[in-house]
């Protein structure tokens, strides 16, 4: 897999977001949640441009059960990573994990499943076997972005979180870093600036921008390599809880 493939996808699968420092030791509390659909494009900037399309969506699939879902198919590049997981006692606890991607002949694959009451998780990352303990609470590699969104409308500036990534759990953390009436091809919204402080490349940086008249939706992702942007992730359009929403010109 060549560089600017594998960090396309791991740019895909790294949306969103973050006052108090909130750990994740403390109790997080749970918000409404809302179903939506997004359709995203994709750009990897360099000598030529690679650009992909694809959908986040949310459902209920019964009650307090959720489904979180990430895909893209490209003619060189297709991704779906997905969760599958419950509300209980105002905590937002992951289920089943599946991740699968594919860049041109090479494939890679994730399945998980996660044991609260055991604190285990468990499963398969590509050909090697996980069956590893865990500090409560654990999220996964994408649902985690909507604890994220609701530590955002609690009003916290800050968050840090214990998420299972790659083979092992990592420390994940974010701040508020600004503001921005953000430009979209569509029109113009409102968003926060949320920048990545943990888990980073030497010269790289990491932001998203999110939209709080939109439930703090992430609206556009990117990533920076010596101040020059080298991927970059948007919604084209969004419906949330059944409704077309249209912005600002």
């Amino acid at each position: 897999m060549t560089h600017w493939t594998r960090t396309l996808i791991v740019s895909l699968c790294f949306w969103l977001v973050a006052g108090t420092v909130m750990s994740q030791s403390e109790d997080l509390p749970v918000l409404d949640l809302v179903p939506f659909t997004a359709e995203l494009e994709a750009i990897r900037y360099g000598t030529i441009d690679i650009s992909t399309t694809g959908t986040l969506s949310l459902r209920e699939t019964g009650p307090e059960q959720w489904h979180y879902r990430l895909a893209t198919d490209g003619r060189a590049i297709s991704l779906l990573e997905e969760v599958w997981f419950e509300v209980d006692n105002r905590l937002l606890l992951p289920d089943r994990y599946s991740f699968e991607s594919r860049v041109l002949f090479v494939r890679h694959n994730k399945e998980l499943s996660f044991d609260h009451d055991a604190r285990r998780v468990t499963g398969n990352v590509d050909r090697d076997r996980i069956n590893s303990r865990f500090e409560a609470p654990l999220y996964d590699a994408i649902g985690y972005q909507i604890v994220l969104q609701q530590q955002l409308a609690a009003g916290h500036e800050q968050v840090e979180l214990n998420v299972f990534r790659h083979k092992r759990p990592d420390n994940m953390a974010f701040r508020v870093a600004g503001e921005e009436m953000l430009r979209l091809p569509t029109g113009r919204i409102y968003t926060l600036i949320i920048e990545q402080t943990t888990q980073l490349s030497r010269n790289e940086r990491k932001l998203i921008w999110v939209a709080p008249d939109l439930g703090y939706m992430p609206i556009r992702f990117g990533r920076f390599e010596n101040g020059k942007i080298k991927e970059e992730i948007r919604v084209t359009s969004l419906v949330l809880d059944g409704q077309s929403i249209s912005f600002e010109h």
